[in-house]
């Protein structure tokens, strides 16, 4: 299984000039439209792609003079090299790893271009040059329904101040369209792995988990009944379990936002006397159908329709048998570093900004070359 992801960022120059190029960074950034990365190729190529070599600033490449010594821009770079890393150390371990991960994937992109470069006799800019002139200027009316659907993100600005902005976005939009079309297929081809090893939390398993035993994966959600985030990723949940049925597991953690949601602590305890009968996933799942309108007659009414004897379930909520599992659950998420819901961790590591089914279904697939790739270590030794 090959690790492979899509370039999300417009890599492409074009022959804007770099005063229109900053008028339009600041006019988008006024009405809060991001631009989503510069207008030269150097400002929005991921910097492992990029090929030339930076222009030298000030007369001769000199950047300041001290006292009659010269400090020449090299040595400027160093130095913010120095200071970049001092705050690289500083970030957490887990995203100490995201940077990592994230610029070897950059520098397997280079390769890539560079390889096909070399193949066509071209160099890497020609290459993707060519790459960006098969994008089609946006038409009048491309820009008219684009600024139509996006008024509330352009904040009221006139359609004669933003035109050329909207335009400039589109085309760039889909240069990082086309790079990644021509870049999907070969790192799919390619033979690469990540050997760097993600930081991983431990946790004890519970026994709220729902997927195949064998699972290579599980994924670990800490969850509030009333959170509608929480609402909106159990389908997304649901579609991962159905994409890798052997592969993945699900499990379920508590973690009740007392201070915002009155309810969540009570349907947390309360699924877990429907666990004492097990159904604990037909009342989670009748719960969230509930989309976090809860009130105190809610959970008997789940009760009921999950076909619980209501007699049993009633006592258990009443006497709160699992006060303790739940206040577990949450510690255990505090202490991993849970602040809100959800908080997915899928082997141990952290998972943020997931949307989509796609998206952690890509983090399922690295996660599954990184046990492939050190399975074959093994075996090759």
């Amino acid at each position: 299984m090959k690790s492979h992801d899509a370039i999300s960022k417009p890599i492409f120059p074009n022959d804007t000039s770099s005063a229109l190029c900053t008028t339009l960074a600041i006019l988008l950034a006024s009405i809060g439209l991001a631009l989503l990365a510069g207008c030269s190729l150097r400002q929005a190529v991921p910097s492992s792609i990029r090929t030339a070599p930076t222009p030298e600033s000030g007369e001769n490449g000199v950047a300041a003079i001290i006292e009659g010594r010269v400090i020449m821009l090299s040595e400027v770079h160093e130095h913010m090299k120095d200071g970049f890393l001092e705050a690289f150390f500083r970030q957490p371990e887990a995203r100490q790893f995201e940077l990592y991960e994230a610029a070897m994937r950059d520098l397997v992109k280079k390769y890539i271009v560079e390889k096909e470069a070399e193949k066509q006799g071209k160099t890497s800019k020609e290459l993707l040059d060519e790459i960006a002139n098969t994008v089609s200027e946006p038409r009048l009316e491309e820009v008219d329904d684009w600024y139509a659907k996006n008024q509330r993100r352009l904040r009221g600005a006139k359609l004669e101040d933003v035109r050329s902005a909207i335009t400039l976005l589109i085309e760039k939009e889909r240069q990082a369209k086309a790079l990644k079309d021509f870049l999907d297929p070969k790192l799919e081809a390619l033979s690469w792995r990540l050997v760097l090893d993600p930081p991983r939390q431990e946790f004890e398993a519970t026994r709220l988990v729902r997927g195949s035993a064998n699972a290579a994966v599980t994924i670990v959600t800490f969850s509030d009944y009333q959170c509608r985030f929480c609402v909106r990723v159990e389908p997304m949940l649901t579609e991962v379990l159905e994409r890798f049925p052997d592969q993945v597991r699900l499990a379920h953690r508590h973690f009740p936002l007392d201070k915002v949601h009155a309810f969540a602590r009570p349907a947390a305890e309360a699924s877990m006397c429907a666990e004492e009968q097990g159904e604990f996933w037909e009342y989670h799942d009748g719960v969230f159908a509930r989309h976090g309108k809860l009130g105190d007659d809610a959970f008997a009414k789940i009760a009921a329709e999950v076909g619980l004897d209501t007699d049993e379930f009633d006592r258990c909520v009443e006497e709160r048998r699992y006060q303790d599992f739940v206040d577990a659950d949450y510690a255990a998420g505090l202490g991993a570093g849970v602040t809100g819901t959800p908080s997915f961790f899928l082997n141990g590591i952290t998972l943020k900004g997931i949307r989509d089914a796609d998206a952690l279904s890509l983090q399922v697939d690295r996660e599954l070359a990184r046990i492939e790739g050190e399975a074959g270590s093994t075996g090759s030794r």
